[in-house]
């Protein structure tokens, strides 16, 4: 991924900005390190984790018995945000940090990159951008330009892959998210909140890139480290698993999407998945060798077309009915309309309007 012309930097940035700043509060619970003694190692492998429940009681109690740093009152925030649903308190609790992380990152020694990195949120979310830049530059200067950035781990390079996402450096981003997935791998860290997250983020990257195979690896992982994390797309990770021709696991994932601005393509894409197995292993190559991955759209769209009527020719010779065997000449039929559709909804992302406007969806739904 290249980086944009120096010109395109020079726009303001605060639309992007704005919608970063929503995603950060789902990306902002970030581990915090240092602590020793054995109820804060117990805080923080529980934030870790992505135990926001069980990690908020133990914060507030640590608040309540006197400590008081800008670290706890961010992480309170954001605790209150994902498990009360209480933004407001969660403004408070980051407005109160805000000038005690301040404080630390200024004393000798005090500039982490957490901290620096829960500055750089919060002042993006306040819309504060110029300060937000400054503690977000300062971050990457000493940490990924420092003496030792070999040293830096998993954690690190995620946060430094999101200061660049603030800073709209998108390839200097994308390098720190694939460092972050590196340095999980030698680190083990199966379980981190942040080893999920920079999966997650690796494999959208490897998703627009057109690498599905990786990208389902990525996807598949990022799951294992967090079961219940909703930044994997399930329309994403159920359009590669299709493409890649595990269509096992496409269909649940399919049939996992909330979001509605996919979830009508994903009942498609979960049908679609259903005929693939029915005559799998689909073919490589159409009729004549060529292979749908190379053809130009048009000529994609014309074979899909005249696929669809030789399959619903051959179910009607074969008087075929909901729930019937396949023969094997429908069978044959299916197995190249489905091989060619699959292709049209990996290159569009979406079959349904297709479908409809071409009296074909009886042949893909259920």
């Amino acid at each position: 991924m290249s980086a944009p012309p120096r010109s395109s930097r020079l726009h303001d940035p605060r639309p992007l900005l704005a919608v970063l700043s929503a995603a950060a509060l789902l990306l902002s619970g970030c581990p915090a390190k240092g602590p020793t003694k054995p109820a804060a190692r117990k805080t923080a492998s529980l934030y870790d984790q992505g135990k926001y429940a069980e990690a908020l009681p133990v914060l507030v109690k640590a608040l309540e018995s006197g400590r008081r740093d800008g670290t706890l009152l961010y992480q309170i925030g954001y605790c209150r945000l994902i498990v009360e649903k209480k933004d407001d308190e969660r403004k408070s609790a980051w407005k109160e940090a805000e000038p005690l992380l301040e404080k630390e990152v200024a004393a000798p020694g005090g500039a982490t990159l957490e901290r620096l990195y829960y500055l750089t949120v919060i002042e993006a979310d306040a819309g504060a951008y110029g300060t937000m830049t400054q503690f977000a530059r300062q971050a990457v200067e000493q940490f990924e330009k420092g003496p030792d950035p070999n040293a830096l781990t998993g954690d690190d390079w995620f946060r430094l892959g999101r200061l660049h996402d603030y800073l709209m450096e998108p390839s200097e981003a994308e390098a720190a998210y694939r460092r972050s997935v590196s340095a999980y791998a030698r680190e083990q860290a199966v379980g981190s909140v942040y080893a999920s997250l920079a999966l997650a983020k690796v494999g959208d990257l490897e998703f627009k890139a057109g690498h599905y195979p990786d990208a389902a690896d990525d996807y598949d992982r990022a799951l294992k480290a967090q079961p219940t994390s909703d930044q994997v797309s399930a329309f994403r990770h159920g359009l590669v698993l299709l493409a890649i021709g595990r269509f096992d696991d496409a269909v649940p994932r399919f049939g996992a999407d909330r979001d509605p601005e996919t979830m009508e393509e994903a009942q498609y894409g979960a049908d679609l998945a259903r005929k693939a197995k029915e005559v799998a292993p689909l073919p490589d190559k159409d009729l004549d060798g060529l292979s749908a991955a190379g053809l130009l759209d048009d000529a994609l769209v014309e074979r899909v077309k005249q696929a669809a009527k030789d399959l619903r020719a051959a179910r009607v010779k074969n008087s075929m009915k909901p729930g019937d065997r396949l023969p094997a000449e429908v069978a044959d039929r299916q197995r190249r309309f489905v091989y060619l559709l699959r292709q049209l909804m990996v290159r569009r992302k979406e079959i349904q309007q297709f479908c409809l406007e071409q009296g074909i969806a009886d042949l893909v739904r259920r």
